[in-house]
């Protein structure tokens, strides 16, 4: 995309160089993370179980587990209801193959998006009756869910919730309630994923049983942590970096099946190939039709139903993308008809025919784009649902907790939230919303800004640095993938690719060499493709057709000066 302004971060100090003994950039791209010493820069990219710390720290796991040894013990069904995203999935599959490990009869529920929404639902509970269930777990949800969690009790269904999510003042009536997010937890590290959190009680159960965990576990938290954008520090760049290892040197026949569908290879998996290839198909199910689909795949181990499972995802997630593309097309629009004078605090956009999957995704698009908060919506009839994304500087959940009568139900994060409404209300919803986000957004710099780690040579990227760039993975929140420059490179060819024309594809020359570069999403900027610039990139090995290429993946170009 193209942006406001460019920050090149400051370069490493003398002294820094000297201490780290790396390289300038890689010097650089470790002081820009807080690593000034050799020890820290060990850890940080070869991360060890001195990240991980003791569960049993967490809020009621010492109550979790001897209810989990008492479940274990006399063979009680148990069943495990989970999320409709890829955290809440995966960490479903967590704990099923955990306990079916341990012996256990599990029933694994993840609710429809639309017809149920988020949270435990009156189906699944009636299932979980069904199937003789005594004993409930929860993952990634549960915390906000006390009317229906006393109902399981009612229905002689214990529950114990593993959770992230901020808790609401009155917890519910649960055997124990995990969450390192809980207001007096003692757990070091507060920022575990959902299904973070449901692995740390296996961790603990396992623990106690004296048993090695299943390696598989560690692929499940691999994917929830990196698809819910969990903080990439401590603990859970420990979990990610070893999950990744397991699943690039392991078969496993659900994922494998994936990485084959998004065309990535395995022995290099990264963690954009799991963000942008892996989980988008995993997420797509929940979003078009059902995310038991996905459930389906990561819980099967017949190759055959996982290649077909994997490839109706892949089908599924075609379609989702057409339907995005579309409807930021028509949000655009709105937003160019309703703020011709400027872009205010917080965007709304909204069609009643938009559906309720892609609704965080285009919001995601349009806080990205503008630097603004934005709220999508789509509904017809009396109800409307809508998905929330923010920037770091506006807290959306708090914001929305302002307007909390407006809703019908509502919840979610600083960063990404999501409400249902009904038709009355939203005119009065977004005024009141509108004025708080003047409020809020006062002073903040709404421009967007590019952080660039380094400006250098492209003759930089080799062997040796690329091999340094894949020892930074795992990528995510407070470990971003470096973004570097290149000035004055001359375009000497451009043109626009993919199904509708969208992207560019770009070839550069810098001192006598060609360089071949993606733009994804700026196939609108063609005219641009001229004369001298300046490059914003991260390099990658492209993997295709049974050949590795250098590609700088481009994230912005200005002329030179």
């Amino acid at each position: 995309m193209k942006y406001d302004k460019w920050v090149v971060l400051p370069k490493a100090s003398d002294s820094e160089l000297e201490a780290l003994g790396m390289g300038d950039v890689e010097s650089s791209l470790l002081v820009h993370r807080g690593i000034s010493t050799v020890e820290d820069m060990d850890e940080f990219l070869s991360p060890t179980l001195s990240s991980v710390h003791d569960p049993f720290l967490l809020p009621d796991m010492a109550l979790s587990v001897n209810r989990l040894m008492k479940a274990v013990d006399v063979r009680e069904t148990v069943g495990v209801f989970g999320d409709f995203d890829t955290d809440g999935i995966s960490g479903t599959a967590l704990l099923t193959r955990g306990l079916e490990n341990l012996g256990l009869q599990v029933f694994p529920y993840v609710p429809h998006r639309v017809e149920e929404g988020h949270g435990i639902s009156s189906q699944s509970l009636e299932f979980f009756s069904s199937k003789g269930v005594t004993l409930l777990m929860t993952v990634d949800c549960g915390v906000s869910s006390g009317e229906e969690i006393q109902k399981a009790l009612d229905m002689g269904i214990d529950t114990i919730i593993t959770d992230h999510h901020t808790a609401v003042d009155n917890l519910p009536n649960a055997t124990a309630i995990v969450n390192p997010s809980l207001p007096d937890s003692p757990y070091p590290f507060k920022y575990l994923t959902g299904v973070g959190t449901a692995f740390k009680v296996m961790q603990a159960l396992y623990q106690k049983k004296d048993i090695e965990l299943p390696e598989e576990l560690y692929v499940f938290v691999t994917l929830g942590t990196i698809s819910d954008v969990g903080l990439m520090r401590n603990e859970n760049r420990y979990l990610v970096s070893k999950g990744m290892d397991v699943l690039r040197k392991s078969e496993f026949v659900s994922i494998d099946a994936l990485i084959k569908a998004s065309n990535a290879y395995k022995k290099n998996l990264s963690t954009q190939d799991m963000s942008f290839g892996i989980i988008p198909r995993i997420n797509v199910a929940g979003r078009l039709d059902h995310a038991n689909l996905s459930l389906m795949l990561l819980l099967t181990s017949d190759e055959a139903e996982a290649t077909r499972l994997a490839e109706k995802l892949n089908e599924m997630n075609k379609k989702r993308q057409n339907l995005t593309e579309k409807a930021m097309q028509e949000a655009e629009r709105q937003i160019k008809d309703d703020f011709k004078d400027g872009i205010p605090s917080i965007i709304f956009a909204g069609k009643s025919n938009w559906i309720p999957g892609i609704l965080g995704l285009i919001a995601g698009r349009l806080s990205e784009e503008y630097h603004r908060p934005a709220i999508v919506a789509s509904g017809d009839g009396e109800m409307f649902r809508a998905s929330a994304r923010s920037i770091p500087e506006f807290n959306m959940i708090q914001a929305l907790d302002m307007c909390s009568d407006r809703f019908e139900q509502y919840g979610g994060h600083p960063m990404a939230a999501g409400f249902s409404i009904k038709k009355d209300n939203l005119r009065e919803f977004r005024k009141e919303m509108s004025a708080v986000a003047d409020e809020l957004m006062v002073g903040v710099d709404v421009g967007t800004t590019l952080t660039i780690e380094a400006e250098i040579s492209p003759s930089w990227v080799n062997s040796d640095s690329l091999s340094f760039l894949n020892a930074m993975e795992p990528y995510g929140e407070q470990n971003r993938e470096p973004i570097f420059m290149t000035s004055d490179m001359t375009i000497v060819d451009a043109k626009r690719v993919g199904v509708n024309k969208n992207h560019l594809k770009m070839t550069m020359e810098y001192q006598g060499r060609l360089y071949e570069g993606i733009a994804f999403r700026q196939g609108d900027r063609f005219d641009e493709c001229k004369g001298s610039v300046d490059l914003a990139y991260r390099p990658e090995m492209n993997y295709w057709n049974g050949k590795h290429n250098l590609e700088f993946i481009v994230s912005d170009f200005r002329p030179s000066t």
